[in-house]
């Protein structure tokens, strides 16, 4: 190629390439109520246009809630702003009225909720099988033991190890959540059980791996 025809290409490639335009990635906040399982599940997301703020805080239902709005604009006070403000939480045994009132006041407070009633480690069990009605959670670890092929536990980093074991079946896991909410009404997640929203987390961090 001769050196006039070589430089013409360079100068072509600079100026078809956008100047002063920067990626701009989609910003997650995730309050947890757990302080391991959760947090380390959703940090073993593998995200390339996206980042996420996963904080684990030990509290419960509308404790939660009020605590993700406040780390929330605490943040905003310093000029950090988030795309998408996420609490996940539990039904457990909290009664009723809490479980529901905690979904609303997230929502009005601009925060999406993926809760499970019972527990979070439905949404786990979903990746094998379409589960419906009651499950008590206290039957989630060794029915999870036995399916999986690891010792359940909610110790540190096993959140992560379990993302990476189910990870291939994550798209049966979506498909059984959305079928199990699509039987419900959606007026009453306390008595809804067992369900999960988890999935529709876990959906929107998949647009950006």
């Amino acid at each position: 190629m001769a050196k006039n025809e070589k430089k013409k290409n360079h100068r072509t490639s600079i100026l078809s390439r956008p100047q002063g335009i920067r990626e701009v990635k989609q910003s997650f906040l995730i309050v947890c109520e757990g302080m391991c399982t959760e947090p380390d599940y959703f940090k073993a997301f593998r995200m390339t246009t996206a980042t996420i703020k996963t904080v684990g805080q030990g509290l419960n239902t509308i404790s939660l809630v009020n605590k993700a709005i406040s780390i929330r604009d605490t943040d905003m006070k310093k000029k950090h702003t988030y795309d998408q403000c996420w609490v996940v939480f539990d039904k457990d045994d909290f009664p009723a009225n809490d479980f529901n009132q905690a979904i609303a006041l997230a929502e009005r407070n601009g925060f999406r909720v993926a809760y499970s009633n019972q527990a979070f480690e439905y949404w786990f069990l979903l990746h094998f099988n379409l589960y419906r009605g009651p499950i008590h959670r206290n039957s989630y670890a060794d029915m999870l033991t036995k399916l999986t092929g690891l010792t359940y536990s909610k110790t540190e980093g096993f959140g992560g190890k379990i993302y990476n074991r189910l990870l291939h079946l994550q798209p049966q896991a979506i498909k059984n959540a959305t079928a199990v909410m699509k039987e419900f009404s959606q007026g009453n997640p306390a008595m809804e059980e067992s369900s999960t929203t988890v999935h529709q987390l876990v959906m929107e961090l998949n647009k950006y791996m």
